[in-house]
């Protein structure tokens, strides 16, 4: 069960991520998370002394909840060749489809800041363990796990990304490619 100041610091990352959805990054301010999420701007500054702490957390939180999801979709996958590629190809649609416009920002703080980038790097890390072992041809693997991370960086850093029937197209193909391997 969680805790009340668990419940309360997850209402304020879920508000923070609401206002730069609804807006954008610069609409990010103390006062607007506080006011948003209908709690005193003290105890927002209990959990968050100040911006840069919100930004952090709230940069972990979304990592968290990609990680939470991507565990999440492999559970559910009764089908264990592959599980762990699809669950990735899942979670970074969803993630893409969700949460892009946070992202960018996540991105541009995690070159900021290189204990988000480290941590968000080994729990990355952990994710592609599970691609290593997923009886499908490690090569595919890493194919699925480079183009994903090419679809991601252009639609982030708006470098020639593609339309969504695109991507939506790239994904299926990438999915019946867990499905047609065995590992070799």
């Amino acid at each position: 069960m969680e805790s009340k100041a668990g419940k309360k610091r997850r209402l304020i990352l879920d508000t923070a991520k609401q206002i730069i959805l609804d807006s954008d990054f610069s609409s990010l301010t103390l006062d607007a998370v506080a006011k948003k999420a209908n709690i005193s701007k003290g105890g927002l500054l209990y959990h968050f002394p100040n911006k840069e702490s919100l930004i952090k957390g709230l940069a972990q939180y979304i990592f968290d909840e990609f990680t939470f999801l991507f565990y999440k979709y492999a559970e559910n996958d009764m089908n264990e060749t592959g599980k762990w590629t699809r669950a990735l190809i899942e979670t970074t649609k969803f993630d893409l489809e969700h949460n892009g416009e946070l992202n960018v920002g996540i991105l541009a703080i995690s070159f900021l800041e290189p204990e988000i980038a480290k941590d968000i790097s080994e729990s990355y890390m952990t994710i592609l363990k599970k691609l290593e072992d997923d009886k499908i041809n490690p090569l595919t693997a890493t194919i699925i796990r480079h183009t994903l991370d090419g679809i991601y960086y252009s639609q982030l850093l708006n470098v020639a990304p593609l339309k969504k029937e695109k991507t939506d197209e790239v994904f299926q193909h990438l999915l019946k490619m867990t499905k047609s391997e065995e590992k070799k």
